[in-house]
């Protein structure tokens, strides 16, 4: 996959299938519109494109809003994108001058004139141009007068309800972390830099790796114990994951603290992913330090048990 940070080097020789959105997570409803958009490019002998957005719009309209945490950093999007099949993602910087454009300049300016685009494919709530005016009906209108096809997506729905960003967001806000794995079709994961901690966990027999995450607006589950799958290098380790304040020792920072089963490298700056594969439990607070310790052993011989249990 082509990354285009410059609408305007887009090859002018190229016709393209198009879908545009902020496409956070790159979850199944967006994958459902990738499919599509892919699939009508092979069979019209297109390049498929994702026109999407850095930072996202929120970012860049609501400044003094830090309330919003992505499911995806961009360069997670980008991977999951390239993941997805897609020839071309063009990021769009977004900024208080993009929002002003009007929903005819963005058809003519950005899909026809320059991504010169023969089919959009758009889900169903999508909205752009100034004040969110554009939406496939406005599109539809465009259609003749610029050459392209328009093809709606539905939304993709889960238990009866749509499959949203939103949603997943809440889930992992909830420690709800199986069901928004479910809705992303993958294993939601934060990826950061191994730091040094206080040796806590050394001490109790169970040391951990100190994950600084790269990106602060990268949303970071919920408080609590989960069982996780860490990337180091390429290689594969089950695991448990602690996020939390240590409620056990006083004044603690909010850590991301992971032990690693069967490994004891010095891993201390580099770079690792922790992917969350369930819930396990609260953080407690422990009255004495034995208890903590004998309920770390506790949760590694559950986990790994459910590990055995699960593999063919």
């Amino acid at each position: 996959m082509k990354v285009i940070h410059n609408i305007n080097d887009f090859p002018r020789e190229l016709a393209s299938a198009v879908s545009v959105g902020t496409f956070d997570g790159v979850h199944k409803g967006h994958q459902a519109i990738i499919r599509r958009m892919t699939d009508i490019a092979e069979q019209n002998g297109l390049v498929s494109v994702i026109l999407t957005f850095d930072p996202h719009p929120r970012y860049a309209l609501k400044k003094d809003d830090d309330k919003l945490k992505l499911l995806s950093t961009t360069a997670e999007k980008i991977a999951l994108l390239e993941r997805a099949g897609v020839d071309y993602a063009v990021l769009i910087n977004f900024s208080e001058e993009f929002a002003r454009i009007s929903y005819e300049e963005f058809i003519k300016d950005y899909l026809s004139d320059r991504l010169h685009a023969r089919f959009i494919v758009i889900g169903f709530d999508h909205r752009f141009g100034s004040k969110r005016s554009g939406d496939h009906l406005k599109l539809i209108d465009s259609k003749e007068k610029y050459g392209f096809s328009v093809v709606e997506i539905l939304a993709q729905n889960d238990d009866g309800s749509a499959i949203s960003s939103t949603r997943i967001r809440k889930y992992i806000e909830n420690q709800q972390v199986e069901q928004a794995n479910k809705l992303l079709n993958y294993t939601y994961s934060i990826g950061g830099t191994v730091v040094r901690g206080t040796n806590t966990g050394t001490k109790l027999g169970f040391p951990t790796a100190n994950l600084c995450v790269d990106d602060t607006c990268k949303l970071i589950p919920a408080n609590g114990v989960y069982v996780v799958k860490v990337k180091i290098k390429n290689v594969f380790y089950y695991g448990m994951c602690n996020i939390g304040f240590k409620p056990t020792f006083e004044k603690q920072a909010l850590t991301i603290e992971t032990h690693i089963f069967d490994f004891n490298k010095d891993i201390y700056g580099q770079y690792i992913r922790i992917s969350f594969i369930s819930f396990m439990r609260d953080e407690q607070k422990f009255e004495h330090i034995s208890l903590l310790k004998a309920q770390l052993e506790i949760d590694k011989q559950t986990i790994i048990k459910k590990i055995n249990e699960s593999r063919p």
